[in-house]
């Protein structure tokens, strides 16, 4: 071995002594092979490993709105590793999260030998204000990601937020129907006439907001086609 990788072997050593990583749900100290997660909390997370046309996320939302697909990673647990990491993503500002979603995805599709030719990722957008204040979307890193992935473009300002909504949290489904109704817009829409849209949420809880999102597209672009894709789902 030359001298200078045993330098940076022994650097490295100097560095994993001095800075350990840590899981980010638990704060155990992680093995060279782990990535962000233990293996323990890694375990603890449960894959929906939905048929992307046949479970209970695309029966509900295409009973509202005529999707291609709809799917979702992990089943939401409520003060669960999954939930943390979402937390961590949207509010801490940990965008490594995304990356680690994005290619837990790619697994997924593999695994499910499933590769449709989108031409479009698109996120839910936040309103510019609310943007503003985050200072990002937390869909961008997994979006970049999964157009990568899919050699698509990810495209932040396709479909714009332009009503400054509250926030859906503690309201019913019929008042986050009512909330979101009308607050989209694609600008230009001709000019995606007959491309597939694949809307990318963290959550989907009664799932309004992407019912509302691709209801925007359809109605606007000509011909669109509109699947749908979340880090977790509340069943």
């Amino acid at each position: 071995m030359s001298l200078l990788r045993l330098f940076k072997r022994g650097y490295q050593d100097v560095l994993n002594i001095l800075y350990p990583r840590l899981c980010i749900n638990c704060g155990r100290v992680l093995y060279p092979h782990e990535d962000l997660l233990c293996h323990h909390c890694l375990s603890s997370m449960t894959l929906t490993n939905f048929n992307p046309s046949d479970n209970p996320l695309y029966n509900r939302l295409a009973a509202i709105v005529p999707l291609q697909y709809a799917t979702a990673l992990f089943l939401f647990d409520q003060h669960g590793a999954v939930q943390n990491l979402i937390h961590r993503l949207k509010y801490q500002g940990r965008q490594d999260v995304g990356k680690l979603m994005a290619d837990f995805t790619k697994n997924y599709f593999d695994e499910k030998s499933f590769h449709p030719a989108f031409d479009y990722i698109i996120p839910v957008p936040l309103h510019p204000e609310k943007q503003k204040k985050r200072g990002y979307n937390q869909m961008t890193v997994f979006g970049e990601n999964l157009g990568n992935y899919f050699g698509v473009i990810y495209g932040e300002n396709i479909l714009l937020r332009y009503i400054n909504t509250s926030s859906q949290t503690k309201k019913t489904a019929a008042q986050r129907r009512q909330n979101v109704a009308g607050a989209f817009v694609i600008p230009n829409p001709e000019k995606y006439s007959g491309k597939h849209f694949l809307i990318i949420d963290d959550v989907i809880t009664t799932g309004a907001t992407i019912e509302a999102c691709a209801e925007t597209i359809i109605k606007q672009v000509p011909d669109a086609k509109v699947s749908v894709l979340a880090m977790a789902v509340v069943l």
